[in-house]
C-alpha cells in the first residue's frame, strides 16, 4: 500500500513537473502530502523486539515497554499487549481476514507457545504464523514464556508512552500546503 501511494505521489508529481516548473512547486503539495500519509500509515508502523522488550511504534505515538510489563499476549484484532495500565495495539500487526482462517492447513498451528491457545488446541486466525500479528505474537510469546518460566520477569514494570508531535505537525502543515496550493 505504501509503494502504490508513493508511486501515485511521484506520478502526480512528475505529471505536473512536465507541463510546468512552477505549477508543480505551487500544486504539488496534495501529491507530496499524499505520499507522507502513505508513509505515516502503511511504512512507518513498527513492532521492534529486543532483549530488553517491545517497542510498538505506531502513527502517532511510541510504546516502549519491558518484559515484565506485559501480562497478556492477544491477536484478536491485532497483535495486542496488554499490561497493568491498559493494553497497547499495534498498527503495524493487524489481524488477518476471518478468511484466512478457512485458508489455513493444520500444520500452521503446530508448535505454538501454550499462551496462543485460547481453547483446545484452538487459536485466532490473529494467531496464524501467515500473518503480520501471528509472526510479532509468535517471537514476543516464545521469549516471554521463556523468561517467564525462568522466573525473570520480577523486575519493575515499565511501560512508556510518547506522542511523536513532529509526524502531526508534518501532517498538518502539508495539509495546509496542499490546502493553499489548490485553491491558491
Amino acid at each position: 500500500m505504501a509503494i502504490a501511494g508513493f508511486a501515485f505521489a511521484s506520478f502526480g508529481v512528475i505529471a505536473l513537473a512536465i507541463d510546468s516548473i512552477s505549477l508543480a512547486l505551487a500544486k504539488s503539495w496534495i501529491y507530496i502530502w499524499f505520499g507522507y500519509v502513505s508513509w505515516l500509515l502503511f511504512w512507518n508502523p513498527s513492532v521492534k523486539i529486543t532483549e530488553a522488550g517491545v517497542i510498538v511504534d505506531n502513527i502517532f505515538r511510541s510504546h516502549k515497554l519491558n518484559w515484565s510489563a506485559i501480562s497478556r499476549i492477544d491477536t484478536k484484532y491485532s497483535l495486542s499487549l496488554e499490561t497493568r495500565n491498559g493494553t497497547i495495539r499495534a498498527w503495524a500487526a493487524p489481524a488477518p481476514s476471518r478468511y484466512a482462517a478457512f485458508m489455513a492447513n493444520r500444520t500452521e498451528s503446530k508448535h505454538l507457545p501454550e499462551s496462543s491457545y485460547v481453547g483446545d488446541g484452538l487459536i485466532r486466525p490473529g494467531d496464524l504464523t501467515t500473518s503480520d500479528s501471528g509472526v510479532a505474537a509468535l517471537i514476543i510469546r516464545r521469549h516471554w514464556e521463556a523468561l517467564r518460566d525462568a522466573g525473570s520477569l520480577n523486575e519493575q514494570a515499565e511501560v512508556s508512552t510518547r506522542v511523536v508531535y513532529w509526524r502531526i505537525i508534518v501532517l498538518i502543515a502539508l495539509g495546509i500546503s496542499a490546502v493553499i496550493g489548490f485553491f491558491g
